[in-house]
């Protein structure tokens, strides 16, 4: 198990410079995010992304991707909407393959009209089927491509119980756990033992199915990515279960500070490293 910090901890910088500032960490591994700041749509052409091969390849550590998610939505209602965003998707794959990644993480789309059965229905099957068209790039370049959970109802995939009926519509996608935004759904349901109940869907329902893995701290109502041990969430039990799962892939410290970026990578990866000893 590598255990890593994103390139946004340091987004005030070039994109060479967080990495290099990342492997002067100490991380096992890297995610690059593929989104602003570092990556502006105006800056993913082809010769722009070939530039920066060496630079964030040549420390030798294992890349994984977050692919760009700011106004897209992939199965959004509109069609213009849905064809830009899997366009961006792909540039993001391509990027991936360039640089030898592991791993691309893609977020859901979104829907607000929840309770409206058949919307809803209509919405999903828009999803899947650019799930699958992204599954689809993502085989091309020799990636994975993993899904994300994301806090918030809106999301088409926010609960982790519903990952397995998704990955049956796309078949060899993974899953991203984001414990983070597991922890805020659950809290947000008013059940007791959160850690646990997380703890049980990992063992019972994901499994094999996570790919990859976001790890951060919260209160349970904001997603503040925090440093594990900032926030509410006891880990141990999470851990513990991933372990039963086998899981031994990348694990990305999403903690996040703008303005005490080294002190929080630092505290992330020695916090990190604990818990998984």
């Amino acid at each position: 198990m590598r255990i890593g910090l994103p390139t946004t901890l340091f987004q005030d910088v070039p994109i060479e410079k967080a990495v290099e500032k990342l492997f002067k960490l100490g991380v096992e591994c890297i995610e690059v995010v593929f989104d602003i700041p570092h990556f502006p749509p105006e800056k993913r052409g082809i010769e722009d992304l070939r530039r920066l091969k060496k630079a964030l390849t040549q420390y030798g550590l294992p890349l994984s991707v977050h692919s760009c998610f700011y106004e897209l939505n992939l199965g959004g209602i509109y069609q213009a909407v849905r064809n830009f965003t899997l366009k961006e998707i792909r540039k993001c794959l391509k990027f991936a393959g360039l640089i030898e990644a592991e791993v691309v993480t893609v977020h859901p789309g979104y829907f607000p009209i929840h309770d409206d059965e058949v919307l809803l229905k209509k919405a999903m099957e828009r999803f899947t089927e650019d799930l699958n068209l992204c599954l689809k790039f993502s085989k091309e370049e020799n990636v994975q491509l993993s899904l994300e959970n994301i806090q918030s109802p809106y999301f088409l995939f926010s609960k982790l119980e519903s990952a397995p009926e998704i990955v049956k519509k796309v078949k060899d996608l993974t899953i991203t756990l984001d414990v983070g935004h597991a922890y805020i759904m659950e809290c947000s349901s008013r059940k007791r033992s959160v850690e646990k109940k997380i703890a049980e869907k990992i063992e019972n329902i994901l499994g094999k199915k996570i790919g990859h893995l976001h790890i951060h701290d919260n209160f349970g109502v904001k997603d503040e990515h925090l440093v594990p041990g900032d926030g509410k969430i006891n880990f141990k039990p999470i851990v513990k279960a991933l372990r039963k799962t086998g899981y031994n892939n990348q694990v990305i410290v999403e903690a996040w500070n703008p303005r005490r970026s080294v002190d929080t990578g630092i505290k992330a990866l020695k916090r990190v490293k604990t818990l998984f000893t």
